[in-house]
């Protein structure tokens, strides 16, 4: 198979991927209650957006995650920083931008320094 034809069958399944997103945002919008379809999932990084995801459809007040279970949604190692800095790491800041993934769907992050654990709770005073 020639470099070209490779090329051309990747960026036809890139165009099949980026179709399928549009798809499953417009249902993620589409579901949402009218408080919180402000959320605007293309204002989260990319990179941790299924973090965003993950918190907003499960639709709890409270959710507690080890690093562990935070690093498989990612799909991605976190940083040595979360667990070198943890209180400045997951402080609930819009100047980070893994910060904002959680703060934009309405959480805040709470830091369990001994047990290596986030606990999201769900800020419900700004959905009213």
């Amino acid at each position: 198979m020639e470099y070209s034809q490779i090329i051309l069958e990747m960026l036809e399944r890139i165009k099949i991927l980026e179709n399928k997103v549009k798809v499953l945002e417009s249902k993620i919008e589409e579901s949402m209650p009218a408080q919180q379809q402000n959320v605007q999932l293309d204002r989260i990084s990319a990179r941790y957006r299924s973090l965003a995801e993950y918190l907003f459809l499960s639709n709890k007040t409270r959710v507690i995650l080890t690093y562990s279970e935070i690093e498989e949604i990612l799909g991605f190692k976190l940083p040595d920083t979360a667990r070198k800095f943890k209180r400045s790491y997951w402080a609930n800041t819009n100047t980070h931008t893994y910060a904002s993934s959680w703060m934009a769907v309405g959480y805040k992050a709470h830091v369990d320094i001994d047990n290596d654990a986030v606990t999201f709770v769900k800020n419900l005073i700004e959905q009213r």
